[in-house]
C-alpha cells in the first residue's frame, strides 16, 4: 500500500505553517508600463499580490508618460477567497479638452476594469475625480488597469496602495487554473472547465506569453514514445484559446520557458495547437495559430496550459483532440496526492491533505502510530469518489500520545475496496 507518513509531537508540532511564525511579506513597489508586449496592449505579466504601491510610470515625484496608448496591467490576490482593492492616495490627470475623445473629454485618462483581461467590465473610467477606494468583485478577484495619454500635458498621475479584502466569490485556490492543481488527462475529451481566471500564483507567463488571463492546467504523462500533438476545437469558434506546454519533468515551481507556444490573434479565432504542418515552436500575435509537434519520449511529462481571452471562452469549453503519435497514459494512479502536512493546535493533532485529481476513491483512512512500527486506524475521512480537480481534506486528532512523537499517514481505499499503495 501506498502510505504516506510524518511526525508530529505532542507538545510541539513538527511542523509548523502559518503566516505568524516569523514568514514575512514585504510590500512591492508597481510602475504602469508604457509600451505593450509583442505588439500587444498586455504592458506587463500578471501580477499576483495583496500588499504594494502602485504608480503610473513616473513614480511617486516625475509626471507619467506622453502617448501612453491603452497599456494595461493586471493585479490579481495571491490567497483563496481574496480580492484586490485598490486605494487611491493621489490622483492627479485633470487633462480635459473638448476635442478629446476621452470620458468627460479627458485627454489622459485611467480605466479600472473588474476582472483580469482588457475586455473586462469598467468601474472606473475618468480623468476628472479620484477612484477612491475600487475593489474587485469578480470570481478571479482580479484588476486590471488601463492608462491613455496624449502628447500635450504629462501630469503627476497617481498613487494607490494594492491589498486584499475577503470576498464570497473570490478564487477558491484549489481549481485547474494553478499549475499544482492541474487536471491529469490522457483521451480526447470535451473540456468544458469554467476558468475564473488566472489562479493565485503567476506561473506561465514566460517566452511568447505576455500574461495569464483564463488558464486551465493540464497534466499529461506519455506512455510510448512518438509525437506529442492535439488541437484545440472551440465549441464556439469566436472565443480565442492559445495553447502553452511546459517540460518535459518540470515541476510547478520551475517551468521555465514553454517549449511550445503560440500567442497568435492576427489569424482569427477557431482551432489552434500543436501540428497542422507547423514548423516553428513559437510564435507572437502575427502567427498561424499552430506550433510544431514535439517528439516525447515514454515516462515523460508535460503541463500544458490553455489560456482563454474572455470570460466566455472558459465557460463555453473546448475539445482537446490528440492528434499525435505518441501514445498518453492513462493508467495513473486513482488518487493524485499533492500534499499532506499536521500541526499541533490546543493538544489535538490538525491533519490536512490535498489531491488533484480522483478516480474511484472510497475514503482515506488515517492512521496513528507511537513507533512508525505499529499503526492503529484513528479515523476515516469520505473522498470525491471521482474528481477531475483538487479537493482538500481535514482531520482532527484529539488523541495525542503523552509526551511522545505521533506518527500519521494515510491509507486510500478504491470504491471495490481496494487499498491504494
Amino acid at each position: 500500500m501506498n502510505r504516506t507518513a510524518m511526525v508530529i509531537r505532542s507538545r510541539i508540532a513538527s511542523i509548523v505553517v502559518g503566516a505568524g511564525m516569523g514568514c514575512l511579506t514585504y510590500a512591492q513597489t508597481y510602475f504602469h508600463p508604457t509600451v505593450g508586449q509583442q505588439s500587444t496592449y498586455t504592458g506587463a505579466c500578471m501580477q499576483t499580490t495583496c500588499s504594494g504601491t502602485y504608480y503610473d510610470n513616473g513614480g511617486a515625484a516625475g509626471n507619467y508618460a506622453a502617448n501612453v496608448n491603452n497599456i494595461f496591467r493586471t493585479f490579481c490576490p495571491n490567497q483563496a477567497g481574496m480580492c484586490v482593492r485598490a486605494t487611491f492616495t493621489q490622483f492627479a490627470m485633470n487633462d480635459t479638452w473638448f476635442l478629446c475623445f476621452g470620458p468627460n473629454s479627458c485627454c489622459d485618462y485611467l480605466q479600472i476594469l473588474n476582472g483580469p483581461v482588457q475586455n473586462s467590465p469598467a468601474i472606473f473610467s475618468n480623468c476628472t475625480a479620484s477612484p477612491g477606494t475600487i475593489t474587485a468583485s469578480n470570481p478571479s478577484g482580479c484588476l486590471t488597469f488601463r492608462f491613455v495619454s496624449d502628447g500635450s500635458v504629462q501630469l503627476a498621475g497617481w498613487t494607490a496602495t494594492i491589498s486584499c479584502v475577503p470576498c464570497a466569490g473570490g478564487p477558491s485556490g484549489t481549481s485547474n487554473s494553478d499549475c499544482a492543481y492541474a487536471t491529469p488527462i490522457c483521451i480526447d475529451t470535451q473540456i468544458s472547465d469554467s476558468s475564473p481566471g488566472p489562479g493565485i500564483s503567476a506561473e506561465g507567463c514566460s517566452g511568447c506569453v505576455t500574461s495569464e488571463n483564463y488558464t486551465n492546467w493540464y497534466r499529461i504523462q506519455i506512455q510510448t514514445s512518438g509525437t506529442l500533438a492535439f488541437t484545440i476545437d472551440p465549441n464556439n469558434n469566436n472565443d480565442d484559446f492559445d495553447p502553452v506546454v511546459f517540460g518535459p519533468n518540470v515541476p510547478c515551481g520551475a517551468l521555465g520557458t514553454p517549449i511550445r507556444c503560440s500567442y497568435a490573434i492576427n489569424a482569427g479565432n477557431g482551432n489552434t495547437g500543436l501540428g497542422n504542418g507547423a514548423t516553428d515552436t513559437s510564435e507572437d500575435v502575427f502567427g498561424n495559430q499552430w506550433v510544431s509537434p514535439i517528439n516525447a519520449i515514454a515516462g515523460q511529462t508535460y503541463y500544458v496550459m490553455i489560456n482563454g481571452w474572455s470570460a466566455n471562452s472558459g465557460q463555453n469549453g473546448f475539445l482537446l483532440d490528440w492528434t499525435g503519435t505518441a501514445g498518453l497514459n492513462c493508467s495513473l494512479l486513482p488518487v493524485e496526492l499533492i500534499y499532506f502536512t499536521g500541526t499541533c493546535e490546543s493538544g489535538q493533532a490538525m491533519l490536512e491533505w490535498g489531491t488533484g485529481a480522483e478516480v474511484n476513491s472510497s475514503h482515506f483512512v488515517v492512521e496513528r502510530s507511537a513507533d512508525a512500527l505499529e499503526w492503529k486506524p484513528a479515523g476515516v475521512v469520505e473522498a470525491a469518489h471521482h474528481s477531475q480537480h483538487a479537493t482538500s481534506y481535514l482531520f482532527t486528532d484529539p488523541t495525542m500520545l503523552d509526551g511522545r512523537d505521533a506518527y500519521y499517514r494515510l491509507r486510500q481505499v478504491d470504491l471495490d475496496e481496494g487499498d491504494l499503495e
